[in-house]
């Protein structure tokens, strides 16, 4: 029989109600306009509330990434840090070079990896000292794709890496 029998009470295979999708487009709305706002705060932090000691950058922009990281995962984590340091590249004193998203990826990385420690996935902290662990692990994950950023940028442009060892030391410190 090609149509179904109007006087059959069998659901049948062809649906034509619309699926109720109003509850998660409004979460991503929220979702997207919340990482949009911690956007704007990254930028503040990086270029209005930080310290620049030569090559050392002391700052609280990964507030905002960690907190995309623990409200919404390690995927709104990984793009609020990149975003975040993208727009401070761009709009910044740096510009658009080279290196500009090489610059974004150290703190792309840093909220991934917050995401999946703050978030309640397989990764997730299940302890105080499990999270004070990880989290140190991911400070020193990120200082170390920063120094090697560094390294390619002074490749790339042809200045001398040494004169930043000194700052290298203590980035770890």
């Amino acid at each position: 029989m090609p149509y179904p029998n109007p006087l059959c009470h069998e659901r049948s295979a062809v649906s034509f109600r619309r699926p109720n999708t109003k509850g998660r487009s409004q979460l991503k709305t929220k979702q997207l306009v919340i990482d949009a706002m911690l956007v704007a705060v990254y930028y503040v932090l990086s270029s209005y509330l930080s310290v620049n000691l030569g090559g050392l950058r002391v700052t609280l922009d990964v507030l905002p990434v960690a907190v995309a990281a623990a409200l919404f995962g390690p995927v709104n984590g990984l793009v609020v840090g990149f975003v975040g340091n993208f727009l401070f590249q761009l709009a910044g004193p740096y510009g658009i070079s080279v290196t500009t998203v090489l610059w974004a990826l150290p703190d792309a990385a840093r909220g991934l990896l917050a995401g999946a420690l703050l978030g309640r996935g397989k990764w997730a902290a299940k302890s105080f000292w499990q999270l004070a662990a990880g989290l140190s692990l991911v400070s020193l994950v990120f200082t170390t794709l920063t120094t090697g950023v560094m390294y390619v940028d002074c490749l790339v442009y042809h200045y001398a890496f040494a004169a930043y060892a000194p700052f290298i030391v203590t980035r770890y410190i």
